[in-house]
């Protein structure tokens, strides 16, 4: 007889021959069966000693030796061995299918290691064996092992809506489930109702039954032995036809019926009450017919031939079950639960631009769970964005903001999906109430956007928390932003702050040049040259990476909170080997004020103002307290947004002078301190003004000021075209702050003859 035993199936059995030996007669081999033919199994029956299990009530009540048949794979030891009791005294137990099955593994691909070969099968099997005579295979701090049906429809159901709930005293809950296609091999279950008096002909329900006690652990596999199952938890016969004929009326010619049946076996969690199990049998389109004839047939002849086809199934047929796909709250969790990205369960998220990362993070949003999703870009689809923007062939001419609601509808129907057609460079969207979102997603990268965002935000008071994103001309860099609310940026002068963070630290040195390059004049990639707009070059698996840091960034900071009201996210990826680094910088909140002539706002660092308070108490403490003291102010000045940024703050240069009566500021040194703040910020921190104090007077600019201010503004070389003056008044005592603009078409020349005074 030919040998079809394979190199693994004779590993096993030497393993377990070694383990036998080294029992002292706890395990003995009492036959070997080699595999009757190619690809089958090696059976080993052996007898093992149970009398070191301790019972506890309602545990497994073994023998004093107890048979087991284990079979071996010809592809041991990758494949794990089955383990069989050899009678079915624990038919209907959990854990034990088909009677005689122990189920060893909940998840055999973690569970089973390879290298431990028949050593970790038996000890995996004797913990199971002692854990079920201690009836602890379901312990109550543990999910319940749910039962079984073994499947052998095609058609699929799928529930994300919780079970009715069984009123007290009552056996049973009768009632429909909706059943809404999902594709040709699956319905949803959408809705839970009771039965009504008439189901509609145009719609597809379900007949429901949900019990009140459990059912057997392995589902009967035909319908009669169901029948006596079910009546034997309290639905008579009668009545489980009367529910039948009454559903087999309502369906369309040809179409089968469903039927959902509900007992309380499962628990998601410890301590949690029992839930249902849903399972569902199909009843195919003849016997539905036989039943619909049964009912309205009035030849006699034909209803007895419908009554013939209806005892069939009843008595002979086999119960066809289908597979249902549970995803309801109350008994399975999330997949994504407890990640970054559960923060946006049940948000309301706008998202601007739905190009390469907007069409990217849409799509987390969607999977996520948000809520609400707005949708806002005015550009197209077209045939060479496919390489990496999360549409369709067939989407080429759609709007962008279109057709990424069509993909995002597809994953999460119940989310409350639309999109906007509109220009951000004219502002938010007057369709769009701001408040109404939790995040704002800003995926255009586009300056000319932040800006008339600003410009539109600033009349809210409750602006969401905002995420901006963008990549650098590569696709090696990314920046994001995230400004909460209370913050004093806006995100026009947020991309400001940004960029003086990189220039300034030099571990970010390489973003700075990535995205602020001192050299703008290149035209950049143009997929189509000509007149068309520059972009990036980068893959979609790029932008995904991308896409997903940010994603994740602005989950992980919104979830956790924090002090910082800002913070810059720069993630960098090597396209030579493959390397990957974030750094996170809060990005520190200014001062604010308000300038006193035009309303500008300023926003003063805590450096800048550090500075001059540093040199206010110096001069009071190396000098006189009633001398006026200074120096000059870097930063830069806003006018479309109307922001004054003071980054730096020096105290008076070594030629200054200082009096009670006034500070007059020198020059010496001031020119090469100037060029090197500029050159250090890419040109965003240069002079802008000066300070000086007012030691025991109000911060009102005297005559000398503003001769000073004229002459920085007329007389010098290279004139500005305005300069801010901060005032420091009662210096001494109480200090107030007041910045003032003045412009250079503010101040009028005017030429004195000789002999005329001013006051002429």
């Amino acid at each position: 007889m030919a040998d079809f035993t394979t190199r693994g199936q004779q590993l096993a059995l030497d393993q377990l021959q070694d383990i036998a030996a080294a029992s002292d007669d706890t395990i003995d081999i009492v036959d070997v069966k080699p595999p009757a033919g190619q690809g089958l199994s090696l059976v080993i029956r052996v007898s093992l000693d149970t009398s070191g299990y301790a019972y506890e009530d309602g545990g497994f009540d073994y023998r004093r030796r107890e048979p087991l048949n284990i079979f071996v794979s010809p592809h041991f030891p990758v494949e794990p061995p089955r383990v069989y009791f050899a009678h079915k005294r624990f038919l209907g137990r959990a854990h034990v299918q088909w009677g005689d099955y122990l189920c060893l593994y909940q998840a055999t691909d973690v569970e089973w290691a390879s290298q431990d070969g028949m050593f970790g099968l038996i000890k995996r099997l004797d913990d199971w064996l002692r854990d079920a005579a201690r009836n602890q295979l379901d312990p109550e701090d543990a999910p319940l092992h749910p039962p079984v049906e073994y499947t052998s429809s095609d058609i699929k159901l799928a529930v994300e809506i919780d079970a009715p709930e069984i009123e007290d005293g009552k056996s049973f809950w009768l009632g429909t489930g909706k059943l809404t296609r999902r594709n040709d091999h699956c319905f949803d279950i959408s809705e839970w109702s009771e039965t009504p008096s008439s189901l509609p002909k145009d719609e597809k329900f379900a007949a429901v039954v949900l019990l009140n006690q459990a059912m057997p652990m392995e589902y009967p596999d035909t319908i009669s032995k169901l029948i006596t199952t079910l009546e034997a938890r309290g639905v008579p016969f009668d009545l489980l036809f009367s529910i039948l004929k009454i559903f087999a009326l309502c369906q369309p010619d040809n179409e089968p019926l469903y039927f959902i049946l509900g007992a309380p076996m499962r628990r998601r969690a410890a301590d949690e009450p029992l839930r249902q199990h849903l399972s569902a049998w199909k009843m195919d389109a003849e016997y539905v017919k036989a039943l619909q004839g049964i009912i309205l047939e009035e030849n006699t002849e034909a209803t007895l031939e419908a009554w013939k086809v209806v005892l069939e199934w009843a008595t002979e047929a086999k119960t066809e079950w289908c597979r249902v796909y549970d995803n309801r709250p109350e008994v399975t969790f999330r997949r994504d639960q407890g990640t970054k990205a559960s923060w946006f369960l049940g948000k309301k998220i706008a998202l601007l631009g739905c190009g390469a990362l907007g069409s990217h993070i849409g799509e987390y949003l969607a999977r996520a769970g948000a809520e609400k999703i707005r949708l806002v870009d005015y550009s197209a689809v077209n045939a060479g964005i496919l390489v990496r923007q999360q549409f369709r062939n067939y989407q080429v001419g759609y709007s962008k903001q279109s057709a990424l609601s069509v993909q995002l509808r597809a994953i999460n129907p119940k989310a409350d999906i639309d999109h906007e057609f509109a220009n951000l460079t004219k502002g938010w969207p007057e369709a769009l109430n701001i408040s109404d979102f939790d995040l704002v997603i800003d995926a255009t990268a586009s300056r000319r956007v932040a800006t008339a965002l600003q410009l539109d935000l600033t009349k809210h008071n409750d602006v969401p928390p905002m995420l901006r994103c963008a990549i650098s001309a590569n696709a090696s860099k990314g920046i994001a932003t995230l400004n909460m609310p209370g913050s004093a940026f806006g995100p026009a002068d947020l991309l400001r702050r940004t960029k003086v963070a990189a220039m300034s630290d030099s571990g970010l040195t390489d973003f700075a040049e990535a995205f602020w390059p001192f050299d703008q004049h290149e035209r950049g990639f143009q997929p189509e040259p000509g007149c068309s707009e520059p972009t990036f070059v980068g893959s979609a698996a790029d932008i995904a990476f991308f896409a997903s840091s940010f994603f994740n960034f602005a989950a992980s900071a919104l979830r956790e909170g924090g002090d910082s009201k800002a913070t810059a996210c720069f993630v960098r990826v090597s396209h030579d080997d493959g390397s990957m680094s974030s750094h996170l910088v809060p990005l520190c909140q200014p001062s604010i004020h308000v300038e006193a002539h035009h309303g500008y706002r300023v926003h003063l660092s805590h450096r800048a103002q550090s500075a001059i308070d540093s040199e206010i108490k110096s001069n009071a403490r190396t000098g006189s307290a009633k001398d006026e003291t200074g120096g000059i102010l870097l930063g830069e000045i806003d006018d479309a947004l109307g922001i004054i940024s003071i980054d730096v703050a020096t105290g008076p240069p070594p030629d200054s002078k200082k009096s009670p009566e006034l500070f007059e500021c020198g020059i010496e040194g001031t020119h090469a301190l100037c060029e090197f703040h500029a050159k250090e910020s890419g040109n965003s921190t240069k002079f802008v003004g000066v300070w000086h104090t007012h030691p025991v007077s109000i911060p009102k600019p005297s005559m000398v000021d503003l001769g000073a201010m004229a002459k920085i503004l007329h007389l010098q070389e290279k004139t500005p075209r305005h300069v801010v003056m901060l005032i420091v008044g009662h210096a001494a005592t109480r200090p107030t702050w007041r910045f003032h603009l003045f412009r250079r078409n503010e101040f009028q020349v005017v030429t004195l003859a000789a002999g005329e005074s001013v006051d002429e």
